[in-house]
């Protein structure tokens, strides 16, 4: 009796097992290949609650997203993609040709090049290497002035003028580094670009009521930056210049 117990409970759990959906960004682009778009967004969607996410995830999500007409949504995901990967031609490509399909003239809101540059060498080392390298040359500029210092008189004059430059060297690489390090986390939670996501788009007004007049109607999928925040309504700006209220529940911060 016992033995048939445990035989009927592993059938049991084995059927149970067997019909639950395996949730991983492999499933999700098997999905995606065999033109099931609704499920694909539901496995990805599930996985980014979980937190498991990267440029690869993003790359999927806004795949799906698009394949089922949620052209802002699919936007917000690549844009997330480039926040993790800004180098990444295939997000920037998707990004630009939604943008078409959307229909959105507006241009993006711009950043400096050099701007662009720093954040492809930040994302290129990564926050924990720019600190731990930034650490390494703080202590090689620390340990060479202190071995300049206390060995300066018993040294050859071509090293003694060699080291203690060579340290300077050292302390600006490790300034720059931990900079770099710095910077590239506070991009990472930056909170102060967003894009529309609610399907019919947002109305932009001049003040931050619903009974503001209306400065212009934006389609789902624009980029802005958030300046402002008041009750329900944040103040933004596009990128041809242009500032005005929307309601926060039309947006998602990248």
């Amino acid at each position: 009796m016992l033995r048939t117990f445990f035989f009927l409970s592993s059938l049991l759990v084995g059927s149970v097992l067997g019909t639950q959906t395996t949730y991983s960004l492999e499933a999700a682009q098997a999905e995606l290949a065999a033109d099931d778009y609704l499920h694909a967004a539901e496995i990805l969607d599930s996985l980014e609650r979980r937190g498991e996410v990267n440029a690869e995830f993003y790359h999927a999500l806004g795949n799906a997203r698009f394949e089922s007409g949620r052209l802002g949504s699919a936007i917000l995901a690549y844009e997330r993609g480039l926040r993790l990967r800004p180098g990444n031609a295939d997000l920037r490509n998707n990004i630009r040709y939604v943008r078409e399909e959307a229909g959105l003239t507006t241009p993006d809101v711009p950043d400096f090049f050099l701007l662009r540059w720093w954040r492809l060498a930040g994302a290129a080392v990564g926050v924990t290497a720019a600190y731990l390298i930034g650490l390494f040359c703080w202590w090689l500029a620390v340990g060479g002035a202190v071995w300049w210092y206390l060995r300066r008189r018993q040294m050859e004059e071509k090293r003694r003028f060699a080291l203690l430059p060579l340290s300077v060297v050292a302390a600006t690489l490790a300034f720059l580094f931990i900079m770099l390090g710095r910077t590239r986390n506070a991009y990472l939670h930056q909170t102060d670009e967003a894009i529309l996501t609610a399907p019919e788009g947002a109305t932009l007004r001049v003040s931050p009521t619903a009974a503001g007049s209306m400065e212009a109607e934006l389609e789902a999928g624009h980029k802005v930056r958030i300046t402002d925040e008041v009750n329900r309504f944040v103040k933004v700006q596009l990128g041809d210049g242009r500032q005005g209220y929307v309601l926060r529940e039309s947006l998602e911060i990248i």
